[in-house]
């Protein structure tokens, strides 16, 4: 099982961890949780089911994130939408969903933040701790990867029932919006959508270089 402290104190520590830093298509999102001292019946039948969300089957993570929602009462998801990214950057954006995270939370007390990864809030005053593989090895980050994931997941399927015609050229809801081979030949047969992160893909694809704005008539497509 997981560790469900940093350290053994009275500081409340979050969590925390992204989704959708590597994708081509739609917004970052980053979960904040904040993993109870005591626990409930409820609550312990779900830490110990809490893991790397890479680690759980996508129906599990579903169950599990629903369950975080409802017994959880502190957590919370930060989404920072594409033209933000086009706009700033994926290091701000990714920085930026951390603190809408946190700031969903709506705690006013001292915390100590425990970040999956390498990227450090710069605008925090308080005790933060990078770490690799966080994931894997403190439940509160882990299940803040799992809020992150699905939701933005869930957030990519739902765009696609409007929209089918985007899923059906860049095949978005099997690759959860990453630049798989077909996704990635979608974009080169039909050209980028209004939601692709134009920078970032021109990293992977040299040469296709957008038009300065998108075509107000067309909601699906922006030319490249």
């Amino acid at each position: 099982m997981l560790s469900s402290r940093f350290k053994e104190d009275y500081i409340i520590e979050i969590g925390i961890d992204e989704a959708g830093r590597g994708s081509f298509w739609g917004p970052i999102m980053a979960g904040a949780v904040v993993i109870p001292r005591e626990w409930t019946d409820e609550q312990r039948t779900i830490v110990e089911q809490i893991r790397d969300s890479k680690k759980i089957s996508p129906k599990k993570r579903s169950i599990l994130a629903k369950q975080i929602k409802e017994y959880i009462p502190l957590c919370a998801v930060g989404i920072v939408q594409v033209d933000e990214i086009n706009k700033n950057g994926i290091t701000w954006a990714n920085i930026e969903a951390f603190r809408r995270a946190i700031n969903g939370l709506q705690i006013e007390d001292e915390c100590r933040l425990i970040i999956d990864g390498k990227l450090a809030i710069d605008t925090w005053q308080g005790e933060q701790h990078l770490i690799i593989e966080g994931d894997n090895q403190y439940m509160a980050v882990a299940a803040a990867s799992i809020l992150a994931k699905v939701s933005h997941d869930e957030w990519i399927k739902e765009y696609c029932l409007v929209h089918p015609e985007c899923n059906e050229r860049y095949d978005l809801i099997k690759s959860n919006g990453y630049g798989t081979a077909t996704h990635r030949e979608g974009i080169k047969l039909y050209g980028g959508h209004e939601l692709h992160r134009v920078l970032y893909i021109q990293n992977w694809l040299p040469g296709i270089i957008p038009v300065a704005k998108p075509k107000k008539d067309n909601k699906c497509l922006i030319k490249f």
